[in-house]
């Protein structure tokens, strides 16, 4: 309830007649001149009610501003009777203001409301000297019962009608409320009913294009078609269709576009409008389509054909054309076959389209066990990964002049108890196809460069090299980690070659470009490997900042029995002197290689003649060797 504000109460017409004979009165019996009522206000003090006897100076209404020393101001701070009988002769009341109407002597005590707030005093003034009795004062005392008793009165009346009033205003309000909530009622019951169908529908469908979500597409298939099974005439088959660039264009043109391209590929499958079929969406760049249909085989090859054109068929993303690299993956029902069972068959046959380069690829058993297959070696290399289990080995790079050790390949070795040892090229392969790459390439990178940066203390300019796979090039942040690591180790980039193959600069020149730039501008060392086997490594001399360029082992094997690889090598070693490029030899086996590749000035060799692939202590071990006692004999083989 809201406080009563007793500044505001007016005091009725009533209660100040009986004030006036309150004051007549204790004047008349006091024999003084004057006996007042005061009420005080934030910054004064008023008379309120006052004697109307003969040398009375004071008026009703009169007011005098608070702070000049008044008596009853002082009674109203202190809440206690004030008797001053003669302020003439009190060095404290000496200046009090109402010697100058005269009044010397003063007896008064303090009014108060029920709730202890002042309502000011009332007291009786002299103009003589005056020793007020204990009589007098006991007097004015039961008039500030009758005084203060009526001010509850006044105050509890004020309360009930403050009381009333906000009692009505709450039950207007609750009225309003009521009629409103009623109405409110009505309409939240149809929302409910709205929202209950919507909840449902999100529930059970794929918001950006209507299509059923995977869990409602699975029902779907064991409530509605399995049924059907048992129909000798109806089969049904469940198409799996993966879209490899989908992630793509979501990356690039948001979600909702990919998901208005899959609608409009919907709509353009004309040729299952009369059949009983159904549409889902697994995954976000995953369609799954379920149909029942007579003459099954036939309309299976119709379908997929037709999938394959819409696939090679444009679409249009703002001003872009774009198409959708589809895989197709098809199974057929069993009739144990349950809706969990029948879509994984669907999704092996479209991984297995994938692998094969089909445009559709049917489910079979042996699609199924080559996939578990690979399943087990993604999970053995998983937990390689997790564990540690990975190691590094390292190949000596020559300078064939004088057998020093100028460098090394980080080779990747897995030892596995079961699968045996895996070497460099499978265990990238494998990490490139399960998304691993990123977390196995970290790891040699981080490896590599902490053992470049500790044998770099035995060799001027080591350079480690590291193979850089193309998924890893098609990173654009591959250069800040790179950056990363090469702070935290304090490797100069120097140091460090990175060797990229042909196939990782056309997964994405432009992506690659600018990667090996920055890497280039800050003094990693680049190189071209496996040079000569590829269509286009001489434009890729042209367009990429490289520093090495490392011919393929395949080009020496021969050379012995095959003038052409002979003439072959030492034009490539030309082209790259003139191109102020260093050549590096890989697989350098003989003495007869070796003395060749110093004919023809290549810069660095790479073999079993030098050393083969050795653990991190061997290699660092004949690395320490070599250059504190000057052993540069040919490696052991």
């Amino acid at each position: 309830m809201k406080k009563v504000n007793t500044l505001d109460l007016e005091i009725p017409d009533n209660m100040r007649v009986g004030w006036q004979n309150i004051v007549d009165l204790l004047a008349q019996i006091t024999d003084v001149p004057a006996a007042l009522v005061m009420r005080v206000h934030p910054e004064s003090i008023e008379v309120f009610s006052t004697s109307k006897t003969e040398g009375n100076p004071y008026n009703v209404g009169d007011s005098e501003t608070l702070g000049n020393g008044l008596y009853c101001e002082t009674v109203i701070n202190s809440q206690q009777i004030l008797t001053i009988p003669n302020a003439q002769k009190d060095p404290e009341w000496a200046n009090n203001p109402d010697i100058q109407l005269g009044m010397i002597s003063y007896c008064g005590i303090p009014l108060l409301w029920p709730n202890g707030e002042s309502f000011g005093t009332i007291c009786i003034l002299d103009s003589e000297e005056n020793h007020y009795t204990p009589t007098y004062i006991k007097l004015l005392e039961s008039f500030r019962v009758s005084i203060e008793s009526q001010l509850t009165t006044l105050f509890q009346h004020a309360k009930l009608v403050q009381m009333n009033k906000e009692l009505k205003s709450r039950v207007h309000t609750r009225t309003k409320d009521l009629a409103s909530l009623n109405y409110s009622l009505s309409q939240e019951i149809d929302k409910r009913k709205a929202a209950e169908q919507k909840i449902y529908y999100q529930k059970s469908h794929d918001l950006g294009t209507g299509f059923l979500n995977r869990n409602t597409f699975e029902a779907h298939l064991n409530h509605q078609l399995l049924s059907k099974v048992r129909a000798p005439e109806q089969s049904f088959a469940v198409i799996h269709i993966g879209f490899t660039n989908g992630r793509r264009i979501q990356a690039r043109y948001g979600y909702k576009a990919l998901d208005k391209v899959l609608v409009e590929y919907r709509e353009r499958l004309d040729c299952i409008n009369d059949m009983d079929v159904i549409i889902g969406r697994p995954t976000s760049v995953d369609l799954a389509i379920a149909f029942s249909v007579k003459d099954l085989q036939h309309r299976l090859d119709e379908l997929c054909n037709h999938l394959v054109e819409i696939g090679h068929s444009e679409f249009m993303i703002d001003s872009d054309k774009v198409h959708l690299h589809a895989f197709i993956g098809i199974a057929t029902s069993n009739i144990d076959d349950d809706a969990e069972s029948i879509l994984q068959k669907a999704s092996e046959a479209m991984i297995a389209c994938k692998d094969s380069g089909q445009k559709f690829a049917y489910y079979s058993q042996s699609h199924s066990e080559t996939q578990t297959h690979i399943n087990k070696l993604e999970s053995y290399l998983l937990q390689a990964v997790r564990n540690d289990d990975l190691m590094l080995y390292f190949q000596p790079k020559v300078c064939p002049v004088t057998h020093k050790w100028i460098g090394a390949e980080a080779l990747l070795r897995w030892r596995h108890p079961v699968l045996g040892d895996i070497s460099n090229e499978t265990l990238i392969h494998m990490a490139e196809q399960n998304g691993l790459i990123f977390e196995v390439g970290s790891f040699v990178l981080r490896a590599a460069i902490e053992k470049a940066k500790e044998w770099s203390e035995y060799v001027d300019n080591f350079k480690m090299a590291v193979n850089v796979s193309a998924v890893q090039l098609k990173n654009a942040q591959f250069a800040d980690q790179v950056i990363h690591l090469l702070e935290t180790y304090h490797l100069p980039p120097h140091f460090l070659e990175l060797e990229v193959t042909e196939s990782g600069l056309i997964a994405d020149e432009v992506v690659a470009k600018n990667t090996l730039d920055s890497l280039h501008q800050i003094g990693v060392t680049l190189s071209l490997d496996d040079f000569g086997t590829g269509y286009a490594s001489f434009s890729y001399l042209k367009k990429f900042p490289f520093d090495f360029i490392k011919i393929d082992k395949s080009f020496i094997d021969q050379m012995q029995s095959s003038t052409d690889d002979v003439e072959i090598v030492r034009s490539i070693i030309q082209i790259a002197k003139k191109l102020d490029l260093k050549v590096v030899i890989e697989g350098i086996e003989s003495e007869f290689q070796e003395q060749f590749i110093i004919k023809e000035g290549c810069d660095v060799g790479q073999g079993y003649l030098y050393g083969k692939p050795m653990p991190c202590q061997e290699f660092e071990q004949s690395l320490i060797n070599q250059n504190y006692l000057g052993s540069t004999q040919y490696a052991l083989t």
